[in-house]
């Protein structure tokens, strides 16, 4: 398993060669970019400044975990609207082409949403949104396999796939290996117990998110740096290495780089 951090600790404005010279003197040996809607690296920037933007994070000796998307709030695979489930789909070919360029095989997709994290108000029944989602995944795992990158449909608080076995479910149907699993730790805990997760996905699972989380505060607060919350790591270090995952683990969140890649060594070595 490699140590892996995510672009979203870093300041939005600061250079990517600059954000992966950081992280290489913390001692991290992977990086998840992130793609926005505009910036440096966006749904609409050219190949061959991505394919630079990789080259840079490759020349500080790290390799490019994943690329991340947090642009499905806005554009949801399983929206009642037409329109935006269509700018989702544009949305997300866009994304992988350039996880492609970048030299990543696995994209960041929130798979739908039945409620947003922020007011928690209904935008789809949950019926409907495994129906949608089913089919925007299945046309989607086509477009992937083009690009040679995997579709990573990770658990987050979207009232939605909220126990193992419906993700596992979903990722079985859909049946391709274009699609798998993107685990966070932390979200779990929300709905359920982390190493259950991960014991339910078991081959499915492509990436891992590191995030811990304090339950006796709850909400967006109770989300606390890595072993100061109640993910039980031991066990979920265990049940990694029982199901063969050999991936990147990503830190997710806010921290100093180089607090957050020790915290990562103490788990690893648990």
């Amino acid at each position: 398993m490699k140590k892996s951090v995510n672009g979203w600790t870093f300041a939005p404005d600061m250079p990517l060669a600059q954000v992966a010279k950081v992280v290489r003197q913390a001692g991290f040996e992977a990086f998840e970019p992130t793609i926005g809607e505009e910036g440096e690296l966006s749904v609409t920037t050219d190949e061959s400044t991505v394919r630079r933007l990789g080259d840079q994070i490759r020349a500080e000796g790290l390799e490019v975990a994943s690329l991340a998307s947090g642009l499905y709030w806005k554009y949801s695979l399983t929206s009642p609207d037409a329109a935006v489930r269509e700018q989702a789909r544009k949305m997300t070919v866009c994304s992988l082409e350039r996880a492609a360029w970048l030299g990543t095989d696995a994209l960041l997709v929130v798979p739908g949403m039945v409620t947003h994290f922020e007011d928690n108000k209904l935008r789809v029944g949950y019926a409907e949104a495994l129906r949608l989602a089913y089919e925007s995944l299945r046309e989607l795992a086509g477009e992937a396999e083009k690009r040679g990158v995997i579709i990573a449909i990770e658990n987050v608080w979207n009232a939605f796939l909220v126990s193992p076995v419906e993700m596992r479910d979903m990722i079985d149907k859909l049946n391709s290996p274009w699609v798998a699993a993107y685990l966070d730790v932390g979200n779990v805990l929300r709905y359920g117990v982390s190493q259950d997760w991960v014991d339910t996905l078991g081959r499915r699972l492509c990436r891992i998110h590191m995030k811990d989380y304090q339950l006796d505060v709850g909400g967006l607060k109770g989300f606390c740096q890595l072993g100061d919350g109640d993910v039980e790591w031991p066990a979920v270090m265990d049940a990694l290495r029982k199901v063969g995952y050999d991936g990147p683990l990503t830190y997710e969140g806010p921290g100093d780089p180089e607090d957050i890649a020790r915290r990562i060594d103490r788990i690893m070595a648990l």
